[in-house]
This record gives structure tokens, sequence and C-alpha cells, in this order.
């Protein structure tokens, strides 16, 4: 495998899945409700565990589904494939770059913190939560996937795990921060992310996709 590649795809795929991760309503909600009901931070911690792993999951399910998809694509059209989903990126990260704001598209991002804050048991609270996130994979970063087909498996693998990683890592750790009272920093840059960074990094992928064969 073409490992400065891999590495590169890496830290671009990283840095999207984390400015996702880090959207407020990713794990402001948790804050809210476990403050509410009064539960311990290790607690709270687990709860955004556990939904990030759904989130995680059916996005992974996803992204391997298109995988798929772009195998049988590769294998029909051979050296063309690349030049396609290099393009595919290069446009969706323009079109990202250059639209008008209208806030995040996520389903999962227009709910409301206090929705399962009130009533009901903390299982039940909990995995309510859970669904919240499970139910609702973002699907705009599941082209990227297409940019590992050329390394197989192995490389799907590879770019899940680092996806995995990092929407995880971005989850558990702004909250971990705001429950030591870190919450004084202001958040708000993160409530509507700038989509020129995330354009940026899906057109750097996308002509690292078409250079690298």
């Amino acid at each position: 495998m073409d490992q400065p590649y891999l590495f590169a795809l890496a830290g671009t795929g990283f840095s999207v899945a984390f400015l996702h991760a880090a959207i407020p309503t990713h794990w402001l909600p948790f804050v809210a409700i476990g403050r509410a009901r009064g539960w311990s931070n290790r607690r709270t911690l687990s709860a955004v565990l556990l939904a990030g792993g759904g989130h995680v999951l059916a996005t992974t399910a996803l992204g391997v589904a298109i995988a798929w998809f772009g195998f049988e694509m590769d294998h029909a059209f051979e050296h063309a494939f690349h030049w396609v989903v290099a393009a595919l990126l290069v446009g969706l990260g323009a079109w990202l770059a250059f639209r008008k704001p209208h806030g995040h598209d996520c389903e999962h991002c227009r709910g409301h913190p206090g929705k399962f804050s009130s009533g009901g048991t903390d299982r039940s609270v909990m995995w309510g939560l859970f669904l919240m996130l499970t139910l609702s994979p973002c699907e705009l970063f599941l082209p990227v996937y297409l940019t590992a087909v050329p390394y197989g498996w192995s490389g799907v693998a590879w770019l899940s795990g680092v996806l995995a990683v990092a929407t995880l890592l971005g989850m558990a750790g702004l909250t971990w921060m705001t429950l030591r009272g870190i919450d004084r920093l202001r958040w708000r840059w993160l409530e509507r992310p700038d989509p020129r960074i995330v354009g940026g990094l899906l057109c750097l992928l996308g002509l690292m996709m078409a250079t690298a064969h």
C-alpha cells in the first residue's frame, strides 16, 4: 500500500471527523442532561461513549456499503475510477466552501438538549440519547470511504478506525472539558463550523486521490 497517501488520508479523515464531532450537539446535550439528572462525570462520559459508539457503527456500516459499491465500480471501470472519486470529492468540497451557510444539516443536530432530560429512568434516557445519534448518521463524509477503495478492505478498515477514534475523542474530550469547568471558554465558533474548512479538506483529499495514481 502507498503509506504516504494512507497517512495523508488518515490525517485528513481525522480532521474532518473531529470537526464534525466538535459540534456542540454531539456532546453538550450529555452535559446538560447529566447535570439535570445528577449523574457523575463517569456516568455522563459513559453515555457519550455509548451514543458515540452507535453513531460510529451506523456511519461505518454505511461507509462499508459505499466501499463495497466502490469495489464493484473499480472492477468495472479500472483506471478511471479514482478520477471519478477525485472529482466527486473536489466537487463536494467546492460546494461546501462556496454555498451560502444554512447551519449544520445533520438530522440529530436539530434536536434539543433537554429532549431526554426529564422523566423516565436513567437507562431510558441513556438509550434515548443512543438512538438519537445512532439513527441519524451524517452522510456528508461518506464519500471519503471511496478514497480507500484502491487499497482494499485493509484500507477501508484503516480509514474506519481513524474516523471512529477522531469522533469518539472529540465527543468525549469536549464533554470532559466542559464537566471540568472549562465551559467558560466560548464554544460558539463550533456551533456552525466554517464550511470552507471542511470543504477545503475534501478538496485536498480529492487532489491527493488524483495525484496518487
